[in-house]
């Protein structure tokens, strides 16, 4: 009987906790600041105060930019189409993203967790995936 109960209260705080955090990226959907152009816009999600700014390197052509970040996390990059990487200082982690031709992309960046950096689209719903 105390299995069966601990498993039911396991269970149940795994979904509250999943409810937590989709609630979370769902507020954090709302903050990003979207331009019109071709580029990135979004917000990282770090552990304590956000970095001042993102480095972003161009895969094909080697440029190396620095975004600002603003203190609510949110950045915005105008980049001309193509792919390119980005890196927060400090942190060895990078992530890979394709601009599209005429398109701002919106993300939420989530490098709250050691191993893995989850990549949340700016509409629809919710859903993390690893970058």
């Amino acid at each position: 009987m105390k299995v069966l109960v601990i498993g039911l209260l396991a269970a149940i705080l795994s979904v509250l906790l999943t409810v937590a955090l989709l609630v979370s990226y769902r507020a954090d959907q709302h903050v990003v600041r979207w331009f019109p152009g071709t580029g990135i816009a979004g917000k990282v999600d770090v552990r304590g105060t956000p970095p001042a700014y993102l480095s972003v390197t161009d895969r094909r052509r080697g440029n190396e930019y620095t975004v600002r970040v603003l203190e609510d996390g949110t950045f915005v990059a105008p980049l001309p189409p193509g792919l390119y990487e980005l890196e927060l200082p400090g942190d060895g982690r990078s992530i890979t993203l394709a601009v599209p031709r005429g398109e701002c992309l919106d993300v939420v960046l989530d490098f709250r967790f050691p191993w893995v950096v989850l990549e949340v689209p700016r509409e629809g719903w919710p859903l993390p995936r690893p970058v």
